[in-house]
């Protein structure tokens, strides 16, 4: 109770801001660089280093924690972020660094560079260059000071990859005798640095034709752990151990035949037993809680407002972590890093109504310190909450999503539907919003719905979006418009639709295939051309080594069936007032795109705005992104704002 009615208090002090209701806030404040992204705490527990936007870049920084004060910091030049980063000891650090241009940029086949720095800002060395080969950050080997363990793919390697030690100082690698076997697509180290799980890949003829295989070393022997599957391929995904390295944990959906949700299993290493520890009634898990000894504390589902499980709840990491949840109830909490002791934990913490802040708790003293916040500009007084949601389909295939509302309006509402991009993986969550934040200060409902192909539900609701482009994935998208209607919450004539990337191509194709139920459409940075996307449009995606495997088997292929899904071939069908965005630079999907559907309105007469702006895949620089929104604000303000009465009586 001490540690709750203390966390409250520092709550308090934090929060309490005045501020006006009625005045407008700034465009900037909502789509602003992040003063903070990420903050861990050094082993001793003296310093912190955090990553932070400025310009077209992702820095990072090493503050002292006894008088605030920044040592060092670490810049890499335009468009390099520091995606990630690590404390290898208490004087060197780690930097995951790679070229992202835009906002929108997924990481997946991004070049990634391993830099190594001291804390000083001294001795900054490039100590893994990622070209021919990659890597992954296996344990950070606090036992030897000047090594970690890496696991390593050479694309000419056909054991795929394979466990070194790296040098942080040098840069020199020191290749590991014990490995498990077969194509190898991934490796984790137990709570020692000692290699116990490795992801065999057995790739196919097509896409669904891959197999993986899970192995453990037991007994200093690698086995092959054999799952009673009742899936043909079923998803292996190594989480962590427990503190004494006696159980392994991974994710699986290998137990359910049909209707499947990631599950965390644990493997018993002294009874040579798996068990099911944990899952959910619908969703599946996207996030752990670890220890200082390295122990899983809990997980974190997709579902909800911040819904998680614990798993070992009698450790002291997960009281710590119960009463932080206890204290910022209604929130999402995430310990970063503890000091090697213990004793320091380093937290984070966000919702609908909080971009997040950080804080650092003392366990001996029992006291929470405020640190940073990644928006300070935004009060949670001035934002509104968001609200998860659910309805069945026109299959009855059940969707989850999340709809924003203005300030206390809940019915006949100018609608945004707001589409997420990807499509397969990605999804919408609960938490702070930006667009959907921005959006409602100027009086629109957001809706966003994880129509099928999204991440986050299982593996067959990702499955029952492949080859369903412009067909039942925008089904689904237009039965939650429907359901919003029927809710009373969105005013049926004044409704547009919104997205970037697939969401791009899911606006344009929405107004195409549903030309009844939207008044505008803004396509961001969209695929438009379906034939050139399958074909390869130049874009880094189509460089990928199984991408014709994969589109074969997601998007569809042929000529005819291509083009009865593109929007650049049906434009005649468009009756809506289109916005066209994207970035010069966009390198995901390239400005070909937008150019072919220009060329092609233009063809068949049709009137739209455009917005090009030198930047990337969704853009970065705040300056575009103030000009996108005050545009997109500017557009649905032309097209929605008559309300449905004045309109009737109008006609």
């Amino acid at each position: 109770m001490y540690l709750v009615r203390l966390m409250c208090l520092a709550l308090l002090l934090v929060f309490f801001v005045p501020t006006s209701h009625s005045a407008t806030i700034p465009t900037s404040h909502f789509f602003e660089h992040a003063k903070v992204r990420n903050m861990k705490l050094s082993p001793d527990g003296k310093q912190v280093a955090f990553s932070y936007e400025e310009g077209s870049e992702v820095r990072l920084a090493v503050m002292q924690l006894a008088n605030m004060q920044v040592r060092s910091s670490f810049t890499f030049g335009d468009n390099k972020h520091v995606l990630n980063f690590h404390w290898a000891n208490n004087e060197r650090i780690l930097m995951e660094v790679a070229e992202i241009t835009g906002n929108l940029v997924t990481m997946q086949g991004t070049a990634v560079d391993l830099y190594a720095a001291n804390a000083d800002g001294s001795r900054r060395n490039l100590i893994f260059k990622t070209e021919l080969s990659t890597y992954n950050i296996l344990h950070l080997l606090p036992e030897q000071a000047d090594r970690v363990l890496i696991g390593k793919y050479h694309w000419a390697e056909k054991s795929g990859m394979r466990a070194f030690t790296l040098d942080i100082n040098r840069g020199t690698e020191r290749f590991l005798d014990d490995q498990p076997p077969g194509v190898v697509a991934s490796l984790m180290a137990d709570n020692s640095g000692v290699l116990r799980m490795g992801v065999e890949f057995i790739e196919g003829k097509e896409f669904d034709d891959n197999k993986t295989v899970l192995h453990i070393k037991q007994q200093g022997q690698w086995q092959r752990l054999e799952l009673p599957a009742k899936r043909l391929n079923p998803i292996v995904q190594p989480l962590g151990f427990n503190a004494d390295n006696t159980i392994a944990y991974f994710i699986s959906n290998f137990d359910m035949a049909e209707g499947d949700r990631h599950g965390l299993f644990a493997y018993h290493f002294n009874e040579r037993q798996l068990e099911l520890v944990a899952r959910h009634d619908y969703a599946d898990i996207n996030g752990r809680s670890l220890a200082h000894d390295g122990e899983l504390l809990a997980v974190d589902y997709v579902a909800g407002i911040a819904e998680h499980e614990f798993i070992t709840a009698s450790h002291p990491g997960a009281l710590l972590l119960a009463g932080l949840k206890n204290a910022f109830v209604g929130q999402k909490v995430t310990i970063t890093s503890f000091d090697r002791k213990g004793q320091l934990a380093l937290f984070h913490v966000s919702a609908d109504r909080n971009p997040g802040e950080f804080y650092l708790y003392d366990l001996q003293k029992k006291q929470a310190r405020y640190l940073a916040s990644v928006r300070p500009n935004l009060k949670a007084e001035q934002l509104v909450a968001m609200q998860p949601i659910s309805l069945t389909a026109r299959d009855g295939l059940t969707l989850h999503g999340y709809l924003t509302l203005p300030q206390g309006q809940d019915k006949n509402l100018p609608l945004i539907l707001n589409v997420h991009g990807g499509p397969y993986g990605p999804y919408d969550s609960w938490g702070f919003n930006a667009e959907a934040q921005f959006f409602a200060h100027h009086g629109y409902a957001t809706l966003q719905v994880n129509f099928r192909g999204s991440g986050g539900y299982g593996d067959d609701f990702q499955r029952a979006g492949r080859l369903q482009w412009g067909r039942a994935m925008q089904d689904d998208l237009a039965d939650a418009v429907r359901w919003a209607v029927a809710q009373g919450i969105a005013d049926p004539r004044r409704i547009c639709i919104y997205g970037g990337s697939y969401g791009g191509y899911a606006a344009v194709w929405g107004v195409i295939k549903d030309p009844e139920l939207y008044r505008c459409a803004v396509g961001y940075v969209g695929v438009y051309d379906m034939p050139l996307f399958f074909k390869g449009d130049g874009s880094d995606a189509s460089r990928s080594r199984n991408i014709g495997q994969y589109l074969r088997s997601h998007v569809g292929e042929g000529q005819e069936y291509l083009q009865s899904i593109s929007p650049v071939h049906h434009v005649d069908k468009i009756q809506v007032p289109l916005l066209i965005v994207h970035g010069s630079k966009d390198v995901r999907v390239p400005i070909v795109h937008a150019n072919n559907l220009r060329r092609a309105l233009d063809q068949a007469g049709k009137p739209y705005q455009w917005l090009v702006k030198e930047d990337g895949h969704g853009f970065y620089q705040l300056a575009n992104r103030v000009e996108l929104y005050d545009t997109m604000l500017a557009f649905f303000n032309q097209h929605l704002s008559v309300p449905a009465a004045a309109e009737q009586a109008a006609e």
